[in-house]
């Protein structure tokens, strides 16, 4: 009876230090965790100041170039912060790909303000940066690209795989510092077109601007003088990709998941970028229907740009015909904004079985 009493007493014991050893693996593993996704949360945010420093409308590049200072100096401290975590051994292989990431991200916007400068200066008072300038932006813009994909391949996506093999419950969040809609920039023209954007940012007659943290800024002369502009050209419906006119009462078949794609052309001559298109329906008997702002990246001169703004049942009625009012968005130094409005009649339909 004493045996067996002492046999019972050492199993329970050994699987109490089992447990124990268990907690202690799955909070360790979860600390990390939560903590290397405190540094991905924040690096993501610096990701999401630098792309809305580089699409405001109206930025200039010493507004950019302020922008990317503080930017550089918060990343710096992500950085410090992730070489300081202390990973569990299983994940030791892979926590340096986290750090390094974050890394990539301070020279990354290093290398942008530096190369920026250069491609500004080299600009001069034409207002155009050679092509030759705008290729080193765009090389040194694809380290930042290149950081989110460190980031997942290198480091997020093993270590989700080890906490599955663990059976441990942490989420791994991403860590996405370039917006997908700056990627098209990595492209030396396409990079070109941006930056010659900002320099037409720049108020003609000099005089004081705004960057993107709202900062009043003493903005540079453009000897340039570039027209700016937008122009309304169509308006369509989907589904059915039916292009509305506004001098009838358009008829369109209803759907649960529906559309309207607005085409803009730059009516300027320098590029004009985060253009912005707006939507109200209205109808008697219903509170007017604010369409979420549909936003088109970049548009060159003389070019076209098309967004699709969604909307649902809920926001129409069948009863009566409805007004759709479009509204492009004034870009910074436009003056005529007679062509930037449309409206159209629609008779919403039922569609039919």
């Amino acid at each position: 009876m004493l045996g067996v009493g002492l046999l019972v007493v050492i199993v329970a014991g050994y699987f109490m230090v089992q447990r124990c050893q268990r907690d202690q693996e799955v909070a360790s593993f979860q600390g990390f965790v939560a903590n290397s996704n405190e540094v991905a949360k924040a690096s993501g945010t610096v990701g999401s100041e630098f792309s809305l420093a580089v699409l405001t409308a109206g930025q200039t590049p010493n507004g950019l170039d302020q922008a990317l200072s503080r930017q550089i100096q918060t990343q710096q401290q992500i950085a410090k912060n992730a070489a300081s975590l202390g990973a569990p051994d299983d994940l030791k292989p892979y926590s340096p790909f986290l750090v390094q990431s974050m890394q990539y991200r301070v020279s990354g916007l290093q290398g942008m303000q530096k190369a920026l400068k250069d491609a500004f200066t080299a600009a001069g008072t034409s207002g155009q940066v050679p092509l030759e300038q705008a290729a080193s932006v765009a090389a040194t813009f694809q380290r930042l690209i290149a950081s989110d994909v460190v980031y997942t391949d290198s480091y997020q996506d093993p270590t989700k795989q080890v906490l599955a093999q663990k059976s441990i419950n942490a989420t791994v969040d991403p860590s996405q510092f370039v917006d997908p809609k700056l990627i098209e920039f990595a492209a030396p023209q396409r990079m070109q077109s941006i930056l010659n954007a900002l320099l037409g940012g720049a108020p003609i007659d000099g005089g004081t601007t705004t960057d993107a943290s709202g900062q009043t800024i003493q903005s540079p002369t453009s000897s340039t003088g570039a027209l700016h502009g937008t122009t309304l050209v169509s308006t369509f419906f989907t589904p059915g990709d039916s292009q509305l006119d506004p001098a009838s009462v358009n008829e369109v078949d209803s759907a649960n998941s529906m559309a309207f794609a607005v085409t803009v052309q730059n009516s300027g001559d320098t590029t004009e970028v985060s253009v912005k298109v707006n939507i109200v329906i209205r109808a008697k008997g219903m509170d007017d229907r604010t369409l979420a702002t549909g936003e088109i990246t970049t548009i060159d001169p003389g070019a076209e740009g098309t967004v699709q703004i969604p909307f649902g049942l809920s926001d129409i009625v069948f009863d009566d015909i409805v007004t759709v009012k479009v509204t492009v968005e004034k870009v910074p130094g436009e003056e005529n904004i007679d062509n930037n409005l449309g409206a159209y009649k629609i008779q919403f339909r039922l569609k039919p079985a």
